[in-house]
């Protein structure tokens, strides 16, 4: 049964990682509001899985939290945002057009970077979300948009997290997970608030 659990989050760790792919290329808001929905539910379901395979009720209580927050609320929110917001109907979010290029060549550089990890901890299951991890930086660097790099920001939380269960499944992790969606809803709020003031922004127009 513990073996079956393993390829299981194996397997939904693979389709995170698709998910990942598409955050990166997508082009429509609310395309990728939905995808990062997906992600969080995703990512809960993995967390969910190692919790009851460890017997560690605090991540199963994280789990719950990372479906609710991040693939509930924070989605919600978001699409009530443009949903009040004409231009986004028609909005695009620019990307490169090289993205899903790009995207490959940094998963297999965060490969090949996770095997002096390997060495040390002797475990293959923390590569996934390392991967994850430089996928979700390359998000928030590529896109402009604050509110796609809000969801960027989000698929970093989830890949953080993804990562500490697979390394080190403890229950100080509930702790973390609830500072991250903290920090989470301040940006939001910060985002959220600007563009209430001045329509939808770019990332240089909140820093200049």
């Amino acid at each position: 049964m513990m073996n079956l659990v393993t390829e299981v989050t194996s397997l939904i760790g693979v389709t995170v990682l698709l998910v990942a792919f598409l955050l990166l290329t997508e082009s429509y808001m609310h395309s990728l509001i939905d995808l990062i929905a997906f992600q969080s539910v995703l990512i809960g379901v993995i967390i969910g899985l190692v919790g009851w395979r460890e017997r560690i009720a605090e991540l199963m209580i994280l789990a719950g939290i990372t479906i609710v927050f991040r693939a509930l609320i924070i989605p919600w929110i978001l699409q009530r945002d443009i949903r009040n917001e004409r231009i986004w109907r028609n909005r695009e979010i620019k990307t490169t057009h090289h993205a899903i290029v790009v995207g490959l060549t940094v998963a297999v550089l965060a490969y090949f970077l996770y095997v002096p990890v390997y060495k040390v901890t002797g475990d293959w299951d923390g590569v996934i979300p390392f991967v994850l991890l430089f996928l979700s930086m390359l998000i928030i660097v590529t896109r402009r948009n604050a509110l796609a790099q809000v969801i960027g920001y989000v698929s970093e939380e989830n890949a953080l997290l993804y990562l500490a269960v697979m390394l080190t499944p403890m229950p100080m992790i509930l702790e973390f997970g609830i500072l991250l969606d903290m920090i989470a809803f301040v940006l939001l709020a910060v985002v959220l608030g600007a563009e209430k003031r001045y329509g939808p922004v770019e990332v240089e127009e909140l820093v200049g």
